[in-house]
């Protein structure tokens, strides 16, 4: 199975030192998130609104589930204990040079994952491409709740996976994934699963110097690139260094 790509801009500073040297990727709680609004919907607001939608079977449980005492509350509650890394699809955009990795002035670090490294369910809860769309998750609950009465184990798995991949269309030029764990905090990878480091458009010359170097102590077999504009008046490309 081919691996999946996975872009992460980054500024250049002493946690991506770090973490380059440790061989880890950083996932972070949603209080640590940029976005008030992200990894944080209400989902008990979002239930009473696809309840109002709904009609026979799915409106029956879905307003049992409603009505029973703190169901909603303790999953709103375990949402915040959960963790993402976030990864972009895309590498040539300038926006995310822009917002993500100090003004064209970081790099953007290129992750090939092996599928058994993502399908392991003793380390990853789940991985998934963020969705963009207003009340995103009204609408899940319409078209997923169940017609049967079961445990409800995994409906609140797949209910909490939904609040963390979903946020405003606004955020949609980011082109979002996002792994996900039980537990915040650095997770060590294999380093051969960081295949190129791509330098922005301003990255410093004793930047790159800099990170060569600790790539090259650390063990890694990266490729390196940089950042350049192209032919059209605001594009990028990315050229081999």
């Amino acid at each position: 199975m081919s691996p999946y790509v996975f872009f992460k801009f980054r500024e250049i500073n002493k946690y991506l030192i770090d973490g380059l040297v440790k061989g880890t990727i950083y996932f972070a709680s949603p209080k640590q998130l940029n976005d008030p609004f992200d990894c944080r919907v209400d989902i008990k607001k979002a239930a009473k609104q696809a309840i109002e939608q709904l009609s026979g079977r799915k409106k029956e449980i879905l307003t049992k589930l409603a009505n029973m005492e703190r169901y909603f509350d303790q999953m709103q509650n375990d949402t915040g204990n959960v963790a993402v890394c976030s990864f972009s699809l895309i590498l040539n955009d300038p926006l995310l040079w822009a917002h993500y990795a100090n003004q064209h002035k970081g790099l953007c670090l290129t992750y090939n994952f092996p599928e058994s490294f993502l399908n392991n369910p003793e380390a990853i809860l789940a991985v998934a491409p963020v969705e963009y769309e207003d009340n995103s998750m009204t609408k899940w609950f319409v078209d997923n709740t169940p017609t049967e009465e079961t445990d409800f184990k995994e409906f609140t798995l797949e209910i909490i996976k939904k609040v963390l991949t979903i946020k405003s269309p606004a955020w949609s030029y980011e082109k979002e994934v996002r792994i996900i764990r039980m537990q915040n905090g650095p997770f060590e990878i294999e380093k051969r699963q960081l295949t190129q480091i791509c330098f922005g458009l301003d990255t410093t010359d004793s930047d790159i110097d800099l990170i060569k170097k600790v790539v090259d102590n650390a063990g890694y077999s990266v490729e390196f690139c940089k950042i350049e504009r192209s032919q059209s008046d605001f594009g990028i490309e990315a050229q081999e260094i």
